[in-house]
């Protein structure tokens, strides 16, 4: 027997032995093959002193990464919760996001928004009903580069009222050599409702769940 070190059981608990199924070894493990490792060593010939001190360095060493870790998951939960906190304050308020869908109320109007990365000559917003059917085509001239916006008043091209309901909106955009410019749609609506899934958060606007991370503008009203 090594002076200094308590004898150690000829059998070793069963709850304490490795599990075969296991991917990955824990600091539970670790310890065990040290123990077991002590327990087989040859008493005329022990482990040298260096070697012992070496191993259980790194078992300290083990034990620090699973705290660390352990910590990082904790602080992971608290952000996920923060994030989800100030997610909540959206309900209600006015968000414009990446997309062409709206919502369109009989008396009401709506502010339609898109960008384009040049001038361009002329633009053509064509509206479209539920049926993918052009309700109205509206045209601009000269529209500078960057966000633009447009207010329809839910007028069809025979300047009727359209019915209450959901739309989605098209930009055709040329510049003064006839080129495609190719432009970016923002819908503009209510936040109506907030969702969370798998540690991700959305947004229902205008019906439609959007990742809050596609919010580019949030105002009160």
């Amino acid at each position: 027997m090594v002076t200094g070190l308590t004898p150690i059981p000829s059998k070793i608990d069963p709850k304490q032995q490795i599990q075969s199924d296991k991917s990955s070894l824990g600091k539970d493990d670790f310890m065990t093959l040290l123990v077991a490792q002590l327990q087989a060593q040859d008493p005329t010939n022990p482990m040298e002193a260096q070697d012992f001190s070496a191993q259980l360095a790194q078992f300290s060493t083990v034990e620090q990464m699973f705290n660390v870790n352990d910590n990082l998951e904790a602080l992971q939960e608290s952000q996920i919760a923060l994030n989800n906190n100030s997610v909540l304050n959206l309900i209600g308020k006015t968000v414009n996001t990446s997309g062409n869908n709206f919502s369109y109320g009989e008396g009401a109007s709506v502010d339609l928004k898109y960008n384009i990365p040049t001038d361009a000559k002329k633009v053509t917003i064509d509206i479209l009903n539920k049926a993918n059917q052009i309700v109205a085509s509206i045209e601009q001239s000269d529209v500078k580069a960057g966000e633009n916006a447009f207010n329809w008043f839910g007028l069809n091209s025979q300047g009727d009222e359209v019915a209450s309901g959901d739309y989605t909106f098209n930009i055709n955009a040329k510049d003064k050599l006839g080129n495609l410019i190719e432009a970016e749609t923002l819908s503009v609506g209510k936040v109506s409702k907030v969702l969370f899934d798998e540690g991700v958060s959305y947004a229902v606007v205008n019906g439609v769940k959007l990742p809050t991370s596609q919010i580019t503008q949030v105002s009160s009203n």
